[in-house]
């Protein structure tokens, strides 16, 4: 799935996590900040296509294989590999709590930081598993799904139940969750009402709304060359959205430098 929609999607996740912790306005910003981060960290394993790899990474760590091979192919450190599971969810979690309690430098032990840290750890962990998720109804390609469960060698899903990209009904409905939330948040706020846990009935709804549209498609986005794919994916925004809706989406499409 495509970048911004992993974004929006962990900032929505963020949303729910603020509604239950119930921590001050600055802190829950930084709590859905880095939900966000966690809701694209998986796809740092893409920097093998970055145009300098080959040049940098290859060279300093002798592969013999390019970036835009490594990239397709199924080593550890490959697309959907490693940077796809949920061990490397718990790392880069366990990396971030450390990181602020050398900055703190708290006496209270790192144990202690871990707690106080909690609600962002926790929302930063559950971006980053969404994206897994989402990742999963995408078309096998060469991996066959991600590496969830690494170091175990199996991939789970590449369904093919949904596009790469062009998805922008999913986009749209997570995209409602996060404002959604962040105006019951902000009502909580001012008002001082305990209504945060409405953010998590308004997530699951979301969450229920993007398996049903995932299930409906009904095309195997596994067959068929590319340009037939893409172009199927966006016939069914077209349905789905209406012409109106989807010619707005489109253009906001074709205004970005990234495949959404």
């Amino acid at each position: 799935m495509d970048i911004l929609t992993h974004a929006i999607s962990g900032l929505a996740v963020g949303t729910v996590v603020v509604g239950v912790s119930k921590r001050k306005m600055p802190e829950n910003l930084k709590i859905i900040g880095f939900s966000g981060l966690g809701g694209i960290l998986p796809d740092i394993d893409v920097i093998s296509l970055w145009s300098r790899f080959d040049g940098t990474f290859g060279k300093l760590f002798g592969l013999i294989y390019s970036g835009r091979e490594i990239y397709s192919m199924k080593f550890w450190y490959s697309h959907h590999g490693f940077f796809h599971s949920i061990v490397a969810g718990l790392l880069f979690t366990f990396c971030i709590g450390l990181i602020f309690y050398l900055l703190k430098k708290q006496k209270n032990g790192f144990l202690s930081e871990l707690k106080n840290n909690l609600p962002l750890l926790t929302g930063f962990f559950l971006g980053f598993l969404i994206h897994l998720i989402q990742d999963m109804p995408t078309p096998s390609s060469s991996w066959g799904g991600v590496r969830l469960f690494f170091p175990f060698e199996t991939y789970i899903g590449g369904t093919g139940e949904i596009w790469w990209w062009n998805n922008y009904d999913i986009f749209l409905i997570m995209l409602g969750v996060l404002l959604t939330n962040s105006l019951v948040l902000t009502i909580q706020h001012l008002f001082k009402l305990e209504i945060g846990k409405m953010t998590v009935f308004f997530f699951f709804v979301g969450v229920i709304l993007c398996f049903i549209q995932i299930k409906n498609r009904k095309y195997d986005f596994n067959s068929g060359t590319y340009q037939q794919r893409e172009q199927k994916s966006k016939e069914i925004q077209q349905t789905i959205l209406g012409d109106k809706v989807y010619k707005q989406m489109l253009d906001f499409d074709n205004k970005i430098k990234l495949n959404f």
